[in-house]
């Protein structure tokens, strides 16, 4: 019995490291963004009213966003050319999503502001704000979550009105739909995209927050956006013939 402890402790170390283990990630993100252009390629998309980066070409950069388990769609919008960077929590999950982005050209900026603001900035999400800000400020615009990691599905947290905020760049709510899905159990009720599918993506109208705006301005915003995400949304199945799923 005495010679098992020492291989017991060895199993543990490895489990422990491979938890650190990015590889896996990284490839799992890579054969997302292939199967992804598997389901572009044999889909017939909408677009409503047209892409952003033609449309609200004199208000770029744009932050652009939508809700968890619909954001991997934007990648639909992506065409030759086009700036975007995503922020992405620093995780593993965070590195399969940086590599699924960046197949599509698509820089991630890591970090999180999650639910527990005093932890914002352990999670990088102070750092990550200001270097979303740099980003619009450069030019390239922002994709990212309106809702919160773990939390209440499809409510509108306060980073992206901040963001907006300090920035000065509007953002463009969106929301997405396919005929033929896999919805997933997960908090955030995202659904598999099935190839050979009707698609669609709108974008609603755009959301101004103002530099000099009070805590009741920024709760307005914040409303408003999430209300015109849902309408997205809304309209994004009501194109593709079906019925929203939550």
């Amino acid at each position: 019995m005495a010679d098992a402890w020492p291989m017991r402790n060895a199993l543990r170390r490895v489990v422990r490291r491979a938890r650190d283990w990015s590889w896996p990630y990284v490839a799992a993100g890579k054969t997302y963004a292939a199967y992804m252009r598997f389901v572009r390629a044999t889909s017939r998309i909408t677009i409503e009213p047209g892409n952003p980066f033609e449309i609200f070409a004199d208000r770029a950069p744009l932050i652009l966003t939508t809700w968890h388990g619909q954001h991997f769609m934007v990648t639909l919008l992506m065409r030759p050319g086009d700036r975007a960077s995503a922020l992405v929590s620093r995780s593993n999950d965070g590195d399969a999503s940086a590599a699924f982005l960046g197949s599509f050209g698509i820089e991630a900026v890591r970090g999180s502001g999650g639910r527990d603001r005093l932890r914002t900035v352990e999670k990088g999400g102070a750092r990550a704000l200001l270097q979303m800000r740099r980003s619009l400020d450069e030019g390239i615009s922002i994709a990212t979550v309106a809702d919160v990691s773990n939390t209440v599905a499809r409510h509108c947290g306060e980073g992206i009105i901040a963001l907006a905020r300090i920035s000065g760049r509007p953002i463009v709510p969106m929301g997405f739909a396919t005929s033929r899905w896999i919805a997933m159990r997960g908090w955030d009720k995202a659904t598999i995209h099935l190839p050979f599918s009707r698609a669609a993506l709108v974008m609603g109208e755009l959301v101004d927050v103002p530099a000099d705006a009070d805590e009741a301005t920024l709760e307005n915003r914040r409303q408003l956006l999430e209300g015109r995400i849902n309408a997205c949304v809304d309209r994004a199945y009501e194109i593709v013939g079906k019925r929203r799923q939550w």
